[in-house]
């Protein structure tokens, strides 16, 4: 069984833990509203989901949670679902126990050991990373600890990103760098992850929707980062969640990826998972 990401004691914590700390310790209730209404955000909500559904999972847990909006979606699909969450934020955490009591919740840097969840280790046979690798300085620490967590034999890795370049307003909410499909899969691998399958959707809208709002950086964290959507911003998003279901599936700036752990492809997983190890890199 993997034991998580071994300690680094010669660096201090890094700037992204800093930055994450500052921008989402932060109350903002149009921040929640951009999850709940955007079309970005309610499109990876679906393609994961689907993605996770189809595995028949009984036990899931995700990585940089939030306010575990993910976990209770996947609860009102799969019953008897076990759920845990981890999250850096502690108040958020906290939120989230008063409101949901019947998930596990923790508080944690991912980018460190999991010592002090140690109790979460080989469980899960779905493990969630949705927009997390893009806002850490040491994503493959973050990956390790997803793979001491997943279920020994059956744990899958469920993930999204972003591809091309990291614009102003994705600085501002914490973004280090994006990925194109090559270095997923390289850093997946190297992370002890086997990629089945990793792929981009979202060309034309999803990338014309990030260019546009970053035409006006500070408009647009205002408008839909900041204060609740009023009328205006409610019909831009219900406009974009139409005009998203013309997106390609098949190219554009949201990234997805499902991995298996890469020993249990090699001891004997799934025909895919074999043949997927032998090909190696791709």
């Amino acid at each position: 069984m993997p034991t998580p990401a071994p300690p680094d004691h010669s660096a201090p914590r890094s700037g992204a833990v800093w930055h994450n700390r500052i921008y989402y310790e932060k109350d903002a209730v149009g921040r929640d509203d951009y999850w709940r209404k955007m079309a970005a955000p309610r499109h990876r909500v679906a393609v994961l989901r689907d993605e996770i559904v189809r595995t028949r999972p009984t036990a899931a847990i995700d990585l940089g949670c939030g306010n575990g909006a993910f976990l209770a979606e996947l609860a009102r699909r799969v019953s008897g679902l076990r759920l845990a969450g981890v999250d850096l934020s502690e108040r958020q955490i906290a939120r989230n126990r008063a409101d949901m009591p019947g998930f596990e919740w923790h508080a944690a840097d991912l980018e460190q050991p999991l010592s002090n969840c140690e109790e979460l280790v080989g469980r899960f046979d779905a493990v969630i990373a949705s927009e997390i690798v893009e806002h850490l300085d040491h994503p493959d620490r973050m990956l390790r600890n997803a793979l001491a967590v997943a279920r020994p034999g059956r744990g899958r890795l469920f993930l999204s990103t972003q591809s091309g370049p990291v614009r102003e307003t994705e600085r501002r909410v914490g973004h280090r760098r994006h990925y194109q499909k090559s270095e997923l899969r390289a850093l997946l691998r190297k992370s002890g992850w086997l990629p089945l399958r990793v792929w981009n959707t979202g060309f034309p809208f999803h990338d014309l929707s990030k260019w546009y709002a970053n035409r006006n950086p500070d408009a647009a964290m205002e408008r839909f980062g900041s204060n609740a959507y009023g009328w205006s911003e409610n019909l831009i998003c219900t406009a974009l969640r139409l005009a998203f279901r013309l997106n390609s599936s098949r190219c554009g700036a949201q990234l997805f990826a499902v991995a298996v752990a890469g020993r249990d492809a090699v001891a004997g997983g799934s025909g895919q998972e074999r043949a997927a190890a032998a090909a190696g890199p791709t």
